[in-house]
């Protein structure tokens, strides 16, 4: 995991490097294409953390959601 995490951290700084570039010199089609791609880079690379250790992370969120419900409800009003 720790080596997932590090050429995601490293692939993510040569794309957010090249959108910056890119923003620099005017390229704003291939700026917004880096910019695209850091984002899916981001976003699932969160998903596989999460989908790989879900064992752990998604139950620990059910069990504060459920602690959590009933403070939401009597701030709503419900």
């Amino acid at each position: 995991m720790g080596r997932f995490l590090f050429v995601l951290i490293l692939v993510a700084l040569i794309l957010f490097i090249f959108w910056n570039i890119n923003k620099k010199h005017g390229y704003e089609r291939k700026s917004s294409f880096y910019k695209k791609l850091f984002i899916i880079l981001i976003i699932g690379g969160i998903l596989f953390i999460l989908a790989t250790s879900g064992r752990f992370i998604l139950p620990q969120l059910m069990q504060i959601v459920k602690i959590g419900l009933p403070f939401i409800t009597k701030f709503i009003g419900i």
